[in-house]
Formats: C-alpha cells, sequence, structure tokens
C-alpha cells in the first residue's frame, strides 16, 4: 500500500488524490502545478529528518514538551520558505497519508486571515502518540543519565552516557522511519540549477537568504534572495565538491576496488552514462570546478555549455549515491533542461539505474515527451525481458527494466492530475507522448491543404 498526497485549492491545483508510487513522473504546461505537487511530497517526507533533529535539540537543551505544538511551528516556517505566501489560496488544504491512520493535514488559517504566512499543521492521533512516546524516552534518559547537573562525570561514567545517548538516538532512527513509512534519504534538485554553476567562481557573493523575507522577496540593495530548496541544493553541493578533489573517474575506479560483481556492474553502467551525457570528466579543486576532456583540453564549469551546467549535479549527486549504495528518495525538477533529446533518454537511464539499485524512490518534473518515451522503453524492456530474456538484454541492460507496478505518470491540466498509464498495457499512453507531435503535424496537414 503506497502513500498518499490529496492537495484541495492551493496555487494552480484545484483538486488531485494521487498515489506515491516508486517512480513519479509529471508533465505539463508552465504553471500547471508540477512544482506544487513535487514539493509537497517533498515538506511531507522531509519532516522526518526535521523531526530527528528537534529531538536532539529538546536532549541537548534540556526542554522537553509533550505538545507537538513546538514542532509543528517549525513544520509551518518550513512550508512557508517552500511556498512563501499562502494568502491566494485560503481554502486551501493539503493531506499526506503514511499509511495505517498516520496523516499530517496543511490549511489556512482563517483566525488572521490576514497574515499570509499563517497555516495551520494538525497531526493524526496515531501520530501525536507515537511523538510522544520518543519524546517521553529523551526525557527519562535524560533525567537518569544527569541526576545532578553540578557533578562532573567520570571518564567511566561520560563513557557510558555516550553509549547509553548511542542506543537512544538508533532507537529514535528506527520509531521514525517506522512513523513515516520510510528509511530513504531524502535529496531535492531542484529547477535553475545551471545559475549555480554559472556563477561558480563567485557563488558566496550570493545572497544565500534571510528566514524573515519570503520566497524570492527583493531587499533594498536589489539582491534576490536564494528559495529554501536552492539553498539546501547548494550546502548539498559544497559537501560533495571535496569528493572529487582527484575525479570523477578516480572516484569510481576507488569504489570499483572495494565492490562485489553486481555492484560494479551497476557503477560502470553509471559511468558510461554519465561520460556520454557529459562528455568529459568532472573535478573541483580548492573549489575550482571544471571539466576535461579526452583531447587534453578543459574547461571551468562557468564557461561550459548550458546543458552541462545543467546536468552536471544531477549526475554528480546521482553517482555518489550508487557508490554509497544509498536508499534514497530524489526529486529531480526538468531532468531534460538544456539537453539533446538522446541525453535525455540517457538521462532516464541513468535515473532508472538508481531506482532499481535498491529500490528507490524517484520523483521527476518535465515538459518533454523523450521523458515519457524513454521510460516507456524501459517499461517494455521488463515487460518482455519476463519471456525473452536474452534478447532483450541485447538492446536494453537489465539493471534498467521498470517493472509497470512502481511508476506512474501523470499530466497535469486544468488544476487537476490525470494518469496517463494504461494499466492493462503497462505503459505510458502513446497518445498522450505525441500529443505535442500530433498538433504540429496537424497545422501542417492544414497548410499543406490550403496549398492544394
Amino acid at each position: 500500500m503506497s502513500q498518499r498526497l490529496i492537495i484541495h485549492q492551493f496555487g494552480p491545483i484545484a483538486d488531485i488524490d494521487i498515489e506515491v508510487k516508486d517512480i513519479l513522473v509529471f508533465i505539463g504546461s508552465q504553471a500547471s502545478g508540477k512544482s506544487t505537487v513535487s514539493k509537497a511530497i517533498f515538506f511531507f517526507k522531509s519532516l522526518k529528518d526535521d523531526l530527528y533533529r528537534y529531538y536532539l535539540d529538546c536532549y541537548n537543551q534540556n526542554k522537553f514538551d509533550n505538545s507537538i505544538s513546538n514542532f509543528a511551528k517549525l513544520a509551518k516556517q518550513k512550508f512557508i520558505k517552500i511556498y512563501g505566501s499562502v494568502q491566494q489560496s485560503p481554502d486551501m488544504r493539503l493531506e499526506y497519508d503514511y499509511r495505517n491512520g498516520i496523516k499530517i493535514y496543511i490549511y489556512h488559517s482563517q483566525d488572521n486571515p490576514q497574515d499570509n504566512r499563517f497555516v495551520n499543521i494538525e497531526f493524526s492521533e496515531k501520530f501525536t502518540n507515537k511523538f510522544k512516546k520518543i519524546m517521553n524516552k529523551f526525557e527519562d534518559l535524560y533525567d537518569e543519565l544527569h541526576p545532578n547537573p553540578y557533578v562532573f562525570p567520570s571518564s567511566r561514567e561520560i563513557s557510558m552516557i555516550k553509549s547509553r545517548e548511542a542506543a537512544l538516538f538508533e532507537y529514535t532512527g528506527t520509531e521514525l522511519n517506522w512513523l513515516f513509512r520510510d528509511d530513504r534519504d531524502i535529496v531535492f534538485l531542484p529547477a535553475g540549477r545551471s545559475l549555480i554553476t554559472t556563477l561558480s567562481q563567485q557563488r558566496y557573493n550570493i545572497d544565500m537568504g534571510d528566514e524573515s523575507l519570503s520566497n524570492g522577496e527583493i531587499e533594498s540593495d536589489g539582491l534576490t534572495k536564494l528559495d529554501y530548496l536552492m539553498q539546501n541544493f547548494i550546502a548539498r553541493i559544497d559537501q560533495a565538491k571535496p569528493i572529487f578533489e582527484q575525479g570523477l573517474d578516480k572516484l569510481i575506479e576507488q569504489h570499483i576496488s572495494d565492490s562485489d560483481s553486481n555492484s560494479i556492474q551497476t557503477i560502470n553502467l553509471a559511468q558510461n552514462l554519465i561520460n556520454l551525457i557529459l562528455r568529459g570528466s568532472y573535478s573541483s579543486f580548492k573549489g575550482i570546478e571544471r571539466i576535461d576532456f579526452a583531447d587534453g583540453k578543459s574547461t571551468l564549469i562557468n564557461f561550459a555549455s548550458s546543458g552541462q551546467q545543467e546536468v552536471v549535479w544531477i549526475l554528480l549527486l546521482i553517482v555518489l549515491l550508487i557508490l554509497n549504495n544509498r536508499k534514497v528518495f530524489l526529486v529531480v525538477e526538468e531532468p531534460e533542461a538544456h539537453l539533446f533529446p538522446v541525453a535525455q533518454k540517457q538521462i532516464i537511464d541513468l535515473i532508472a539505474l538508481l531506482a532499481n539499485q535498491n529500490d528507490n524512490q524517484i520523483l521527476l518534473t518535465t515538459h518533454s515527451p523523450y521523458i515519457l518515451s524513454s521510460f516507456n522503453n524501459l517499461l517494455y524492456a521488463h515487460k518482455i525481458g519476463m519471456d525473452k530474456v536474452e534478447e532483450v538484454t541485447a538492446v536494453v541492460d537489465p539493471h534498467l527494466w521498470i517493472r509497470s507496478s512502481r511508476l506512474d505518470a501523470y499530466i497535469l491540466e486544468d488544476g487537476t492530475a490525470r494518469t496517463i498509464v494504461d494499466r492493462e498495457m503497462g505503459l505510458i499512453q502513446s497518445a498522450e507522448i505525441d500529443r505535442a507531435s500530433n498538433i504540429i503535424v496537424d497545422t501542417f496537414n492544414q497548410l499543406f491543404d490550403l496549398e492544394d
């Protein structure tokens, strides 16, 4: 049983009810609500990490509160950071069902309609009960391990305290995985990635934002604040850059030496796909990012092509996840940006490889019919590959095959979400993929008829 997202009267969304499958693809015109949906799913799933940090803060500060209201305030602040003002959505309601009666609700507060930042967040009874149970364990352990704050513990006692705390932290992680019905890390790769690589050498002059401002608000100095998700994306890049000081190829070579045969196949396939898409090898030394080419030439990342700038950190973060065998929920907005259709096909192959490694969960937003067609090939390969393994393997690597039960694709239009998967065939409907080209061909045929 999958999780579910319900959105009512929020932004461009009128009403949707979506089952959150392992692979979700949203296509639609600009301003149709793709980002609204992807950010909502990210928000609800990422609250697991926020709640973990909340427990640790309570423990470290010796401030315990069984009421969930303080955590709800933090969640509200995060929601506003992601979406900005909700003033234009007075009837909004979002609901996320984690399964088995564990739910979170968000709606516009009517208590203070003039405060456009004000939303209410409520938690189901099962969620609240689990929250209290974990909080009580933190408080009980603190009281047990710190009975007298004026007595300094011995070395042996400090070691015992750290051991007991580590056990509690591990227990908390397990309990939160159960509560949110998910043990994956959460990674969001927003659109507009080329901005970061274009300004790579000057990036620290970018204003990283102010929590008191809404997304995109402009200060008197004229600088636009980076939104919450872009800030997180930049922070993730900064953490990853030092890993690539010896270059991507060297990093992959080191991991292959410690991997089993199946992992080596996955890594080699990932490396081949990255080389085809990037047309070079990435490295970062002392903060200077470059792409090296086979002919011995290289270019700074901010002088690379727009396609390379858009895609480079999608590729690098995916390869890190694959190399470290991480379980992940990955959101990628517009992976096709500035890419030639063949490269769009190749990046879907890479994403499918990641999806299949640990039954990882993937969410994509796109404008491209090539993305849908690429997924269709992988769905079709799995469908006929069950009976013709060797023949299909010669065409599509089995590491890329996708079971139809894992994927759903939606078109967002007129405020609703309509699935475009033919359940009987287990494929994305070809008519939806070809809609744009049909319009173009129809126009051409009308002009052709006029010439006759």
